[in-house]
């Protein structure tokens, strides 16, 4: 038998990222590894123009299945399906038909073209750095203190934010995890933005649908730990009776069948 050899990273190695397969970067904060930055960080809109959109064949089922229903589709970051989201239909806004709701440094992206709420719910030592140092975003404190005229919800207000709201967590808390208890404490379960971003649509209890792009949380070194906590939410919408789509490309509820991998018909069993 020969021995089993575990490779050696090194801050800086390239290699291949696991969620779309680009070329990145490994970044390590002293030992541990920290995030992966895409080569191409620094040429972002030359790389954002390659992410596709859905086919005319997704777009025309899209519309089929939320006609007559109210949708807000929740829009992440991972390339294979963040284009997806319904930027260019008609009926999006506030109050309308249809709410697209984005995170983070996503507005820096030329394929987010449209957008009706906005979440930046980290603390603002990370939201007013100079630069984000995943995907190289500039400027992002400075959009955020733009007139927009849109909610942007945060976890405070703050006076430079014209727009900015205070996310309702004690509210939400309230809702969900009333009856729920963590030994003799009410848990709050919230892994990544996605989660509030869910929750909060749960919360207002106006939608009849909601629609995941771009959310994927398969990246064993930076998102797989979120996983948990989205596919919790998206069972809480259910629960609520709250429809959920997402891509056939996403990958956020994928895996083998528990028991019944490899089994044959019932006839063969």
């Amino acid at each position: 038998m020969g021995l089993e050899c575990t490779p050696i990273f090194h801050n800086g190695q390239m290699t291949k990222c696991p969620t779309c397969g680009g070329s990145v970067r490994l970044i390590f904060h002293g030992k541990n590894l920290d995030h992966l930055e895409h080569i191409d960080s620094v040429d972002r809109q030359k790389l954002a123009a390659q992410i596709a959109g859905p086919d005319a064949k997704t777009v025309k089922e899209q519309r089929r299945q939320r006609n007559g229903k109210r949708t807000v589709a929740i829009v992440g970051l991972a390339p294979a399906t963040c284009a997806f989201a319904p930027f260019d239909e008609p009926d999006v806004g506030i109050g309308k038909h249809i709410e697209i709701w984005g995170l983070n440094e996503a507005h820096d992206f030329s394929w987010f073209r449209n957008w009706t709420r906005w979440f930046q719910l980290h603390p603002k030592e990370y939201f007013a750095r100079a630069i984000d140092p995943k995907r190289g975003v500039k400027f992002h404190y400075d959009w955020l203190k733009e007139n927009h005229n849109k909610p942007i919800y945060m976890q405070y207000v703050y006076p430079e934010i014209p727009d900015s709201v205070e996310y309702p967590l004690q509210a939400v808390v309230d809702k969900f995890f009333g009856k729920m208890w963590h030994g003799e404490e009410q848990p709050k379960f919230f892994n990544s933005s996605v989660d509030y971003m869910i929750a909060l649509a749960l919360l207002e209890g106006k939608f009849d649908r909601i629609e995941l792009y771009g959310v994927e949380m398969a990246n064993d070194t930076e998102y797989i730990y979120q996983k948990s906590g989205a596919t919790f939410w998206m069972g809480v919408a259910r629960g609520c009776g709250v429809e959920v789509y997402f891509p056939k490309e996403c990958r956020i509820m994928s895996g083998p069948l528990y028991a019944y991998q490899g089994q044959g018909p019932r006839n063969e069993v």
